[in-house]
């Protein structure tokens, strides 16, 4: 078999292999993650009227609509499909951990209101606790990657566009890192099929005539190139620290963002540490001269966390 063959057909399995996975696998994840992020950001009557619309579609209407009316937020409703009632439960947060105490709480309701059944609906997480609380019940979970489907095509058009230009960005970023990977693997694989099927008609090459050794010049090494880097202005760099802000502006968990100094960022939140701090290095680690700008995490309104100092990338 030519060699080059083998480089080829190695290059073109993983390529497209990792291409599919990518595509099909990660992308509908990235959007499902990403889509959770935003619709952690709404407020509270915004993801109830989204979790509503979506049990409209399933036949299940607000028994009392007049209560939407009331400027208190609401996390129970009851929902009618002819004769029969429903409960419905919206814990609103991607920080939410169901055990079972909330489970049980609808479960009491459910028999205390003669319902049906319930609905538990939240971005956050159902935990084995919480699953097994509803074993045996007419309660159905809906948490993250089960409500994600059930609201996705009723959110804002352009909420969801700018949700769908992210996950096919990162597919199409990762897409091309595999692909230069796959042509590494059928290098590889080329040299290896090479060293272990040498040439079998090759004629012995004749003896090189003796020589008088001499001493060899060892050649100096080339230069390393060093990467470059241009000091911005001060006025490039307050356009730079301007352009971090608005986009920190439009991230869900974010209220607001201060320049203390050139070098120091304070954030104020509302969401966890984990969700906010992959979305900060992504704005500061476009600007090289912003890179290693310390951020002062400030803790969400009437948390007790204490106020955090991280940097993204250290000089």
């Amino acid at each position: 078999m030519s060699i080059w063959l083998i480089g080829l057909a190695v290059t073109l399995v993983s390529g497209i292999a990792a291409t599919l996975y990518f595509w099909l696998v990660r992308r509908p994840r990235d959007e499902m993650s990403y889509g959770l992020h935003a619709l952690s950001g709404l407020r509270w009557r915004e993801f109830s009227k989204l979790v509503l619309a979506a049990m409209a579609e399933r036949g299940l209407v607000e028994a009392i609509p007049e209560q939407q009316e009331s400027r208190e937020p609401q996390s129970t409703f009851l929902l009618a499909r002819g004769e029969e009632r429903w409960l419905l439960s919206c814990k609103h947060g991607s920080a939410y951990r169901i055990a079972a105490a909330p489970v049980q709480e609808l479960a009491a309701s459910i028999r205390l209101g003669a319902a049906r059944g319930g609905i538990l609906a939240t971005e956050g997480k159902v935990e084995k606790e919480g699953r097994d609380a509803a074993q045996g019940t007419t309660i159905e979970l809906l948490d993250g990657p089960r409500l994600w489907p059930e609201v996705r095509h009723l959110i804002e058009p352009a909420l969801l566009d700018e949700i769908t230009r992210y996950a096919s960005g990162r597919a199409k970023r990762h897409t091309s890192i595999s692909w230069l990977g796959a042509v590494t693997l059928g290098a590889l694989a080329m040299a290896a099929w090479s060293g272990t099927h040498p040439a079998r008609d090759e004629a012995p090459a004749p003896p090189a005539p003796a020589a008088v050794a001499r001493p060899e010049t060892p050649a100096s090494p080339p230069p390393v190139a060093q990467e470059s880097f241009q000091e911005p202005t001060d006025a490039e760099l307050e356009a730079q620290m301007a352009s971090v802000l608005k986009a920190l502006s439009k991230t869900p968990g974010i209220t607001r963002g201060v320049w203390q100094t050139k070098l120091t960022l304070s954030i104020d939140r509302t969401a966890s540490e984990k969700e906010v701090w992959p979305w900060i290095c992504l704005e500061l680690e476009r600007y090289p001269a912003l890179r290693a700008s310390r951020v002062q995490l400030n803790p969400p309104p009437g948390s007790s966390e204490p106020v955090r100092w991280r940097q993204c990338k250290t000089m």
